[in-house]
């Protein structure tokens, strides 16, 4: 290897850029040289641990891998690296390079240090009780947390790159003999598929390993709590965590997953299904409440009750818009101030989300733009979607199909479209997975977490719902100690 070429091929490989740093080092008879990216590394440490100890060797003619692992201290053990390429690749994910003259070959060390945010409890998965750690955006550090909590060998962890430019790190997380094989697989081919210029976030590969391009509802699950996660991968799921984003994806991914909670595992199995039931029935009211107001105001209006009919003739009849576009520009508005106020600085955004909610929707009541029911039925409709916030922006959507569908076909047109959207999640399969399941097909075993969960001590089988290797979950203990005692 030319010694000289060497390093100018992988200077050039960098063109002009202001942060590649080189240092031309002695190691005893033989020219050396290191390259590294400023601001990855600790450089105290690579002072103390590398430099140091190979400015002080006497007398060698020759680098080779042993005689760097016994003079420099370090955890990590040195790697040889060949070609030009690989070290260059190398260099900009933030590794140190040495290339030493009469060597055949590079050498790598590794002594990252930088800044990264602090674990902290994710701003949307807020508990009472129960774990508040959360994701940060360094992949080391969200397998530590997973790993922390499975304290196992059976832990897996298989590490892929994505994106021709950023090189994104991904690990596919499982537990061997747990998961499904045929998953993990054909989880890790959509991956290696990816033909991309950058992965910047989880999102990414989320729509990458959707197999439903064109679905309005997620296929891809996402949380930013690593006891989610866990307990998702102990029913035999699989992890992807994508360096740089604290949102870690699993799959597969069924619908009833939205209407479930970490806390709903740490409380008492009543409270937690009463919880369930109230997160499903605000998602369906607020889906459908703008759709049926509309429906019966247009068209079969006989249905409304005669005393909120009465009440309400009063404040539509000098209206100048139709049922109908005055509830989609109702909605579109709030969706203005909802965008707004998560743009603007936070200080200015909640006065701008008292100001549009109260003194904008008074004053349009008052100058007999809107009615006062229109604006108090979307505002409802807009605060229960909030209880299932991973559908957010597909139930946003929906709600503003259902008020055409509505305004055109009224309440039999809502029926039809409800039905039509019931046959189409049916319908969607995801690795191997209904996306309806455990209602669509029935699996009564499943019901159990479902929408209304029963005791933990249940929960002997893990779901039918998942391909799994492994269907026991927990062996019941108190049968055990029953069957002792009668035995004595």
């Amino acid at each position: 290897m030319d010694f000289q070429k060497t390093c100018d091929d992988i200077v050039s490989a960098f063109g002009t850029t202001c942060d590649l740093r080189t240092i031309d080092l002695n190691i005893g008879e033989c020219k050396s040289k290191f390259l590294y990216i400023d601001g990855y590394i600790d450089t105290l440490l690579f002072e103390e641990n590398i430099l140091k100890p190979l400015k002080n060797l006497e007398g060698t003619k020759e680098v080779t891998l042993s005689l760097l692992n016994e003079t420099t201290m370090m955890t990590t053990p040195v790697e040889q690296i060949d070609g030009v390429e690989k070290a260059v690749d190398l260099i900009a994910s933030g590794e140190i390079i040495l290339v030493a003259e009469n060597s055949p070959v590079m050498f790598k060390y590794s002594e990252k240090k930088y800044t990264q945010r602090a674990i902290s409890e994710p701003p949307v998965s807020t508990v009472l009780r129960g774990p508040r750690e959360g994701f940060v955006e360094d992949l080391k550090t969200n397998m530590f947390l997973i790993r922390r909590r499975l304290a196992t060998p059976k832990l897996t962890f298989e590490l892929l790159d994505a994106g021709r430019y950023t090189r994104t790190k991904i690990a596919v997380c499982f537990i061997d003999g747990i998961a499904e094989k045929r998953t993990v697989d054909r989880i890790k081919r959509q991956i290696k598929s990816i033909d991309i210029d950058g992965i910047v976030e989880s999102s990414y590969i989320a729509r990458f390993l959707e197999e439903n391009k064109l679905s309005l509802f997620s296929q891809v699950g996402s949380s930013e709590k690593p006891d989610i996660i866990v307990g998702k991968m102990l029913e035999g799921r699989v992890a992807i965590i994508v360096d740089g984003s604290p949102s870690v994806l699993t799959l597969p991914f069924l619908l009833y997953e939205n209407f479930q909670m970490s806390e709903d595992y740490y409380i008492k199995s009543y409270r937690a299904s009463m919880l369930r039931f109230v997160r499903l029935f605000a998602f369906s009211f607020s889906l459908l409440l703008p759709a049926v107001y509309v429906a019966l105001q247009e068209h079969q209006y006989q249905l409304f009750p005669l005393k909120f009919l009465l009440s309400s003739l009063g404040s539509i009849y000098a209206i100048p818009l139709s049922a109908t576009l005055e509830m989609l520009l109702i909605m579109a508005i709030f969706e203005i101030l909802n965008e707004t106020s998560i743009r603007m600085p936070r200080y200015v955004s909640m006065a701008l989300s008292v100001v549009g909610a109260i003194v904008l929707g008074e004053a349009a009541v008052s100058a007999g733009l809107f009615s006062i029911s229109a604006v108090i039925i979307v505002a409802v409709s807009t605060v229960g979607i909030y209880c299932v916030p991973d559908e957010i922006n597909s139930s946003n959507v929906l709600r503003f199909v259902f008020v055409g569908i509505a305004g055109v076909l009224g309440i039999v047109g809502v029926i039809l479209a409800v039905v039509a959207l019931i046959a189409y999640i049916c319908s969607v399969n995801s690795y191997g997975t209904s996306f309806m399941s455990p209602y669509a097909p029935a699996l009564l075993h499943d019901w159990q977490d479902g929408v209304f969960k029963a005791q933990i001590e249940e929960f002997e089988e893990r779901p039918l719902s998942l391909p799994t290797q492994n269907r026991t979950r927990q062996r019941p203990a108190h049968k055990k100690v029953r069957q002792d005692e009668e035995d004595k």
